[in-house]
């Protein structure tokens, strides 16, 4: 009976931990689609339309880790044809796709790590957007 106990234990520290950092992927995810669908929509092939989706970008505020952290080191990058992407681009004419990187998403794993598991999970999450239409494509 002691051995089941334990053994059930385990499966339940392990369930609790997958679904925390299943949970902080989803979070970040929507995160990103949001921001990246944000920036796109302020793209208009000028450079107040970049400005104003940088700023699009900064002004969410989204929290992940069951709410408890806000999201930092998020990156915006913007391209003309989604091939290649530019964090800063000199010329702002044609930009009509934004992506939206949030890399450093942390989790902290409470029970695989008495077992031996890592103490920390990075959870990433990316999306892109395209202007006119506004539209998620990555």
């Amino acid at each position: 009976m002691s051995v089941t106990m334990l053994l059930l234990l385990a499966v339940m520290g392990l369930a609790f931990d997958i679904g925390r950092v299943y949970i902080a992927r989803n979070e970040a995810q929507v995160f990103t689609d949001a921001a990246a669908m944000a920036a796109a929509s302020k793209l208009d092939g000028t450079k107040a339309g970049l400005d104003r989706a940088r700023q699009a970008v900064a002004n969410l505020r989204g929290r992940w880790n069951l709410g408890t952290q806000e999201f930092h080191g998020v990156v915006a990058e913007f391209s003309a044809d989604g091939s290649t992407w530019e964090k800063d681009p000199r010329e702002a004419a044609g930009m009509t796709q934004a992506r939206v990187t949030a890399p450093d998403n942390s989790v902290e794993i409470t029970f695989l790590r008495a077992v031996g598991g890592p103490n920390h999970f990075i959870v990433p999450a990316h999306a892109a957007a395209a202007a006119n239409p506004v539209r998620l494509t990555e």
